[in-house]
């Protein structure tokens, strides 16, 4: 009970950030169990997780060449735009929802194991990068044939990726914390997410009246999906824009560890 009490607010710190040098060290165990998932989650399939790939394929050829029919605009500038936007936004909202439910879904090995937390969320954003992996396929056939080469957009693309995923990190330790002590919390955010997905611009391009839409610039999920949709499309997007996202980054990283410094030792309890 002596070695398990809290004695002092900064030796609280020094745990916390032992749990998240344990679980960077740890790196392989979380990909073997994040690969685990998707394996038993598609057990018994033929095509296993390609079938979310066709699916969202099939989703974004129908909205890339009804919309771009409703709108007048052509394919090959409406496809490309919404075939990223929805790739990218599949794996934003995946880790924002699936990593609300980390700790939860992890419950069994949290309450027998001393793995640490951040090791969780670790294995949901592989999990989703190997997701992320499969819907990529997706990009590069509608690239194909559309016939655009993004050339070194890929390497600002890829930068922009990064970012995103700094960004989700704090998101899913906060969300994973309040979903292990109240469990309605991921529904809420899954409804927050349908409606933030129409309210984003992911399939509809934002028009020059629309760019000091609060939509636009106070959306953080418009600026993740811009900086890796834009540089395999056109031009690097502002600078501003990863200005933001790296303030954004520091400022919740802040917020996530001073939650997660209190609440690291309530989980098992909750759960």
């Amino acid at each position: 009970m002596l070695l398990a009490a809290r004695r002092s607010y900064i030796s609280e710190f020094s745990e916390t950030f032992r749990d998240f040098l344990r679980s960077a060290a740890q790196w392989r165990l979380a990909m073997s169990l994040a690969v685990h998932d998707i394996a038993s989650r598609y057990r018994g399939s033929i095509l296993g997780p390609w079938w979310i790939t066709i699916s969202m394929g099939a989703l974004v050829f129908g909205i890339g060449f009804n919309y771009a029919a409703l709108f007048h605009v052509s394919v090959q500038e409406l496809l490309p735009y919404v075939a990223l936007g929805i790739v990218t936004w599949g794996f934003i909202s995946g880790c924002v929802t699936e990593g609300a439910d980390a700790f939860v879904m992890g419950g069994a090995m949290l309450r027998q194991t001393s793995l640490p937390l951040p090791l969780f969320l670790l294995r949901c954003l592989i999990r989703n990068i190997i997701n992320l992996g499969h819907h990529i396929v997706i990009v590069v056939l509608v690239l194909l044939y559309v016939g655009h080469f993004p050339g070194v957009g890929i390497l600002w693309s890829a930068a922009g990726l990064g970012i995103a995923c700094v960004n989700l990190g704090w998101l899913m330790v906060m969300t994973s914390f309040l979903s292990a002590r109240y469990r309605d919390v991921p529904q809420i955010i899954a409804a927050a997410l349908q409606i933030t997905f129409f309210l984003t611009p992911v399939f509809w391009q934002v028009t020059p009246a629309m760019a000091n839409s609060p939509l636009v610039v106070w959306n953080p999920f418009f600026y993740m999906v811009d900086v890796i949709r834009r540089p395999l499309l056109t031009t690097v997007p502002p600078l501003s824009e990863y200005a933001l996202l790296v303030a954004m980054a520091v400022a919740g990283w802040v917020a996530a560890i001073l939650i997660y410094n209190q609440t690291r030792r309530r989980v098992v309890h909750f759960l």
